[in-house]
């Protein structure tokens, strides 16, 4: 047993642990097609060179990041496997043997499409994601009372709410019809 004496309870504080500040870690430039747009893609400096490969006859783009993502490389409303165009593989787990080739990606990309977890064997639309607010809102709207939605904070509020509400589903509307995308289609493919 140790005995502890009065001089022990009155010890200076410890002095504050100063964390360094954060910096991202460095990167690079590489052009690809995701999403439909050539444009440059921020990757990891280390990273491997992204890839395009074809899976099932559509074209998608792979990032070899936190194991590997796959983007849409088609026009918005094309088939894809992800309504977003987007599908992170970072919990996949399993024995890889002879490295990420082609054919083992598409093979598990394949793989994840026939799952009950992935898209059950069924592809759809990828839409960007301003497009899937826009239905999911318009959904929100179908469902819900006008009149009762969003009253409980006050007349003004209530206006205020729905006003907003309006401006965002025009906002997007506008946007869908400058870059050709038929909203109709967009609603008519929502699970």
């Amino acid at each position: 047993m140790q005995q502890l004496s009065m001089f022990d309870l009155m010890m200076p504080p410890l002095p504050p642990v100063v964390a360094k500040p954060w910096t991202p870690p460095p990167t690079r430039e590489f052009e690809t097609r995701a999403y439909g747009v050539v444009a440059p893609m921020e990757i990891g400096l280390d990273e491997r060179d992204p890839i395009e490969i074809e899976v099932r006859g559509i074209p998608t783009l792979v990032r070899f990041s936190s194991f590997f993502q796959v983007y849409a490389v088609q026009p918005p409303g094309s088939v894809y496997w992800s309504e977003t165009g987007f599908k992170s593989f970072a919990g996949f787990w399993g024995r890889i043997e002879g490295g990420l080739t082609p054919e083992i990606l598409a093979e598990i990309i394949g793989a994840d499409i026939d799952s009950k977890h992935g898209g059950g064997g069924k592809l759809t639309k990828w839409w960007p994601h301003y497009c899937l607010q826009w239905r999911q809102n318009k959904d929100f709207a179908d469902r819900c009372k006008r009149e009762t939605t969003w009253d409980q904070w006050g007349p003004e509020k209530h206006a205020e709410h729905w006003a907003n509400y309006d401006a965002k589903q025009a906002a997007a509307l506008e946007r869908m019809a400058a870059e050709g995308i038929d909203p109709e289609e967009v609603w008519r493919t929502r699970r």
